[in-house]
Formats: C-alpha cells, structure tokens, sequence
C-alpha cells in the first residue's frame, strides 16, 4: 500500500493518468468523454504543478 501511496506523488504517474484519460476518451459515450477530458486537464495539471521528488 505504501508503494502505491508513493507513486501518487510523483508527477509521472499524474502525467500517465491523463495521457490514458485521453486515450480513451473517444470510445466512451459523450457525457463521458467529456469527464474523462476534465479528468486528464487535472492531472496533466497537476503533473504539471508537482515537484519532482529528490530521491533517487
């Protein structure tokens, strides 16, 4: 569970959600495409935020 809880702090795995959101958007029915839009522009956003952890 705590590696789990780990790799939702890093920005990759944020920047993997929305690239996968966008993904499959176009084969879901349109009131759920567009949530699965709004969902990859917040966790694009939120990669985009986050700072990179400085553990190796």
């Amino acid at each position: 569970m705590r590696t789990v809880l780990n790799r939702l702090k890093e920005p990759s795995t944020w920047a993997g959600v929305a690239g996968m959101a966008l993904a499959v958007s176009p084969f879901l029915p349109p009131p759920f495409h567009i949530c699965a839009q709004g969902l990859a522009a917040m966790a694009g956003a939120l990669a985009a935020t986050m700072r990179d952890s400085q553990a190796a």
